[in-house]
Formats: structure tokens, C-alpha cells, sequence
């Protein structure tokens, strides 16, 4: 994939409907474990953030949650190499918080486009999520959140380029965080 090409800044239908179905391909193969092929989804500067979250009174809460990378304690804070290391320790078949595999339904909804202001060509993309796993006989875990993506054009695809993932729950329940978002 090129990761150099301009969509037209015009958001329509057409548009929505390819960044969605972008979207669900992503989700089906976070599902089906084909994470060699779901990294290829991504930019090489990727920036994937998954920032601690905090409760704040309303007078404390600012508009935007997600400092700037280092400001804030994050869950995982990771760069294309990052990601690429835990993905070849999930496929490796010695990541004891995956042995066995978790069962996972990926659900993204609410998908609102509009074009990104600091790079020209590319997408904001905010998105809803809720991720369901099932892992040994009965272990369970729901994360529900909202995901801001920039998506840059690639050939008849996307690359994702940034992804911050603010969780709605400020203390992570499960026993690890071995899920992608």
C-alpha cells in the first residue's frame, strides 16, 4: 500500500460508507486472529495510544482528554515497531495471557468523519466501540469506549495513522490488557 495519495475533502456518503467498511474489516480480523495482516492496516509512524483515564469533577475536565504523548500515564503508548513486537509475541505462541487464544467480538459504531485539520488529505475519524472476550471457561471482559483515528488514504484503503482509545471505565477489571483496540 502507498501511504501517499488525497481523498477528495468532501465528505459524503460514499466516504462514510468506505471509512465503516474499513472499520468492520479491521474488527473481523482483530476476531479472527489475523493480527500479521491487521498490522498492515497501520502507518509507519503510527502513534496508538491508550491513555489512563481519571475522574475528574466538571469543573476539572477539559474538552480534550487525550494529552499529548508523555503529558499522561498510558496503558500502552505504542509506535509502528511497538506494535509490530506485540504482535509477533501474540503470534508466537508463548504469550501466556493468550494461551489459549481469547474469543473476541469487536463492535464499532458511531462512525463520524470530518477532515483532519493538522495533516492535509487525511481523516478525523471518531468511532464507538465495545469489545466483548471470553477466554478459558469463564473469564469475561467488556470494554466500551470511543476511539479518534487519522486515517490517511492508501490506494482504495486506509492507513491508520494515530489512534487515541479512551476506555469509559478509569480501572482496567480484567486480569490483563491483551486485547487490540
Amino acid at each position: 500500500m502507498t501511504e501517499t495519495a488525497e481523498l477528495p475533502l468532501t465528505i459524503g456518503y460514499e466516504l462514510q460508507y468506505r471509512v465503516e467498511q474499513f472499520y468492520y474489516s479491521e474488527a473481523e480480523l482483530l476476531d479472527e486472529w489475523k493480527y500479521q495482516t491487521w498490522l498492515e492496516l497501520f502507518a509507519h509512524d503510527l502513534h496508538y495510544r491508550l491513555p489512563v483515564r481519571h475522574n475528574r469533577l466538571r469543573r476539572q475536565r477539559s474538552v480534550d482528554e487525550t494529552a499529548p504523548r508523555g503529558i499522561e500515564m498510558a496503558h500502552f503508548d505504542d509506535t509502528y515497531e511497538t506494535m509490530a513486537h506485540r504482535v509477533a509475541q501474540r503470534e508466537s505462541g508463548t504469550n501466556w495471557a493468550e494461551d489459549p487464544p481469547s474469543r473476541t467480538r469487536h463492535m464499532i459504531t458511531n462512525v463520524r468523519i470530518e477532515p483532519c485539520a493538522e495533516e492535509r488529505g487525511a481523516l478525523s475519524v471518531r468511532s464507538i466501540f465495545f469489545i466483548y472476550r471470553n477466554r478459558l471457561e469463564c473469564e469475561v471482559d467488556t470494554w466500551a469506549g470511543e476511539r479518534f483515528d487519522r486515517l490517511r488514504p492508501a490506494g482504495n484503503s486506509f492507513l491508520i495513522a494515530r489512534r487515541v482509545i479512551l476506555l469509559d471505565q478509569n480501572v482496567v477489571l480484567s486480569k490483563n490488557l491483551s486485547v487490540f483496540f
